[in-house]
């Protein structure tokens, strides 16, 4: 048994950021119906994933004396990279990026266990770019 919990443990990180992959960068729908240009988006979710946690691995949190630890709140790490993504690579913007996302942070709380709350959603159709 111990060795299940071990392995589970093991797995939890990959879940964790295939659920980010999939929530948080907006890998549920996908633009297109052929099956190139899908694996073309998953792609480009997943460069997008490397970008924004190589991001997060520089930014700086300030860490004070509070119950919890914290870490970067990456869905709102992702939009701030998204709507910066076309700038010039300046150090200056990307200074300015980082300085951005170090302000939205979460608590780490170790051993919380909540009720998964699982809603059936319904397709959603993009026919308004069909002609």
């Amino acid at each position: 048994m111990s060795r299940m919990k071990r392995l589970y443990h093991l797995r939890w990180g990959i879940e964790s950021s295939f659920r980010k992959l999939k929530y948080d960068l907006g890998c549920i729908q996908f633009h297109s119906k052929q099956d190139d240009f899908i694996e073309m988006e998953i792609y480009a979710h997943m460069i997008m994933f490397n970008t924004v946690s190589q991001i997060n691995a520089q930014a700086y949190v300030p860490q004070s004396h509070c119950k919890y630890m914290y870490i970067i709140n990456f869905k709102m790490a992702c939009r701030i990279i998204h709507k910066h993504y076309n700038c010039s690579s300046t150090d200056i913007i990307f200074l300015k990026v980082l300085r951005r996302i170090s302000r939205y942070t979460v608590p780490i709380r170790p051993g919380r266990k909540d009720k998964r709350n699982i809603k059936v959603k319904a397709p959603v159709c993009f026919l308004y770019r069909v002609a």
